[in-house]
């Protein structure tokens, strides 16, 4: 993290992401959005522009690309040897085209990940960092985020087929009990892929927070993840099935009304008159307005990998605070200004004292701040419950036999003159003697002068 010394007085530290103890499930929710508003500069500018440019220059480099390989194809007869032989090294070319743009693609695409995971990890520091300092986070965990890429990617392509097997080997078969069954299994491995992939993206939704904040390989980063995960499941689950729902649903919602939109579009910029006499203009349009559509589109999915990852960001310092008590590193850090990474592993970590505050006895984490006194909302332990009087405050002529005694001090009486307590046989108190009369001035009588000397 940033080295900040501290020397004299400093101001108490502004409020960072989060709050510095186990967060709910509201709070991880409502945080992975508010992530794009603290620092819009490297989100919005560098993910966002980023991943759309890289998009944009995917799609430009493999249409070019296309182009120009099967360019050759209509220069030569179409049922001629040269033809095909055309037509398979361009497909060929194509192909490994695509895969050399589509894997710089994902370098961009896992950058990102990785800018925005080290985000939220300073934001939760109080810490607004720029790009620089990001990237310092994430480059040295670049190469083994590609590796855990890769491995999902094969991951999922092994699932696939093992669950679409069956199905197609029944509708190769061509009998119509085959299609019957084909249709039956497919659903069935559809319904069934669909579990599985839930199950897995649950367990492995914090593998790349770990490798980014602790410097894990792949390996590694999936059993942390299925580690903390342990035990929360359901929470995790919820945290990535709403999200994963709230940004599908709005991107869904975008697309249709720009869908809806783009004929009147073309209508205004080729009329039909132009569009029936030009059709040039016309396909000129509509391929312009395809692509800013699909741009847009793109760039509206970035926002949504941006709250996807803040989201496992929050849900992986949760589960650290849970186990293994990163929170009160994570406060010393703030209060101290700087010092050790709060997010290196330490074995043998304890947890939170705050992780189950209802079980163990402390205020609940939600109302306070846990390690700053707050006399007015608790009692030392300890200590019998002094009611609702603020001490300190109590009329000392005036007894309270409401609150009781204290433990092992006989209660005072506060009896008034004359007057017994009521429901006590004691001696009645004598009356008050009454007070000195003043004595009347006398005069005393008048004395002779002296005789003179």
């Amino acid at each position: 993290m940033t080295d900040r010394v501290s020397q004299g007085w400093t101001p108490a530290p502004r409020q960072g992401l989060i709050p510095l103890y186990p967060l709910g499930f509201g709070t991880i929710l409502g945080k992975s959005f508010a992530v794009l508003k603290g620092n819009p500069r490297v989100l919005l500018l560098f993910v966002v522009g980023v991943q759309t440019l890289s998009m944009v220059l995917y799609m430009t480099a493999l249409g070019l690309i296309t182009f120009a390989a099967f360019s050759r194809a209509a220069t030569v007869p179409e049922f001629s040897p040269e033809f095909n032989e055309l037509m398979a090294g361009g497909t060929a070319i194509v192909i490994l085209s695509s895969l050399v743009l589509a894997a710089l693609l994902m370098a961009v695409t896992v950058i990102a990940q990785g800018i925005v995971v080290a985000e939220v990890a300073h934001a939760s520091l109080s810490e607004k960092s720029g790009l620089a300092v990001l990237w310092r986070r994430v480059r040295p965990a670049f190469w083994r985020l590609v590796g855990y890429s890769v491995l999902v990617g094969i991951a999922s392509m092994v699932a696939f087929v093992i669950l679409a097997a069956p199905a197609i080997v029944l509708a190769v078969v061509g009998s119509s009990v085959a299609l019957v069954f084909a249709v039956i299994v497919g659903i069935a491995a559809f319904l069934g892929g669909v579990v599985l992939y839930a199950w897995l993206a649950t367990k492995l939704y914090l593998a790349a927070p770990s490798i980014v904040l602790e410097g894990i390989g792949p390996i590694r980063a999936i059993s942390r993840s299925w580690v903390l995960t342990r035990g929360r499941f359901w929470s995790t689950f919820g945290v990535f099935a709403l999200l994963f729902l709230i940004t599908n649903v709005a991107s869904s919602i975008i697309s249709s009304v720009l869908s809806m939109f783009m004929p009147l579009v073309m209508g205004v910029l080729a009329p039909f008159g132009a569009a029936s006499n030009d059709f040039t203009a016309l396909a000129v349009v509509s391929i312009v307005a395809t692509v800013l559509v699909f741009v847009l589109m793109f760039a509206i999915a970035s926002i949504m990998t941006i709250v996807m990852g803040a989201g496992s960001t929050l849900c992986y310092i949760d589960a650290r605070m849970r186990v293994e008590g990163i929170d009160l590193r994570m406060r010393r850090y703030v209060e101290s200004g700087g010092g050790d990474d709060p997010y290196t592993f330490i074995a043998d970590a304890s947890p939170s004292p705050y992780a189950d505050a209802r079980s163990a006895g402390y205020a609940q984490p939600g109302y306070a701040q846990p390690g700053y006194a707050q006399p007015e909302y608790g009692q030392q332990p300890g200590y019998a419950q002094p009611g609702y009087a603020q001490p300190g405050y109590a009329q000392p002529d005036y007894a309270q036999p409401e609150y009781g005694q204290q433990p092992g001090y006989a209660q005072p009486e506060y009896t008034q003159p004359g007057r017994t307590q009521p429901g006590y046989d004691d001696a009645p108190v004598p009356p008050r003697p009454a007070p000195p009369q003043p004595r009347p001035d006398v005069t005393p009588p008048d004395q002779p002068p002296a005789p003179p000397v």
